[in-house]
């Protein structure tokens, strides 16, 4: 028989895979270290829809950043 703490496991386990499967069909972008640091920071409170936001804006600035060094290495 599964200890108590076992049985939390694989609860919180089978609940990641569902949420990266989610994340998946969404088209996140995120792995699952990425989406569980999302998921810890929901749980202290932090707005999804701000961290939403942040996460959109600094793919956007790395973006930016990767265009540029492309376009330099090029030129």
């Amino acid at each position: 028989m599964a200890s108590p703490a076992s049985a939390n496991m694989n609860a919180v386990r089978e609940t990641m895979d569902v949420l990266l499967e989610i994340s998946r069909l969404l088209n996140t972008g995120l792995d699952m270290e990425s989406l569980s640091i999302c998921v810890r920071l929901c749980e202290q409170g932090i707005n999804p829809e701000a961290l939403s936001s942040v996460i959109k804006e600094l793919r956007r600035a790395s973006d930016s950043i990767k265009a540029s060094e492309n376009s330099t290495s090029q030129g």
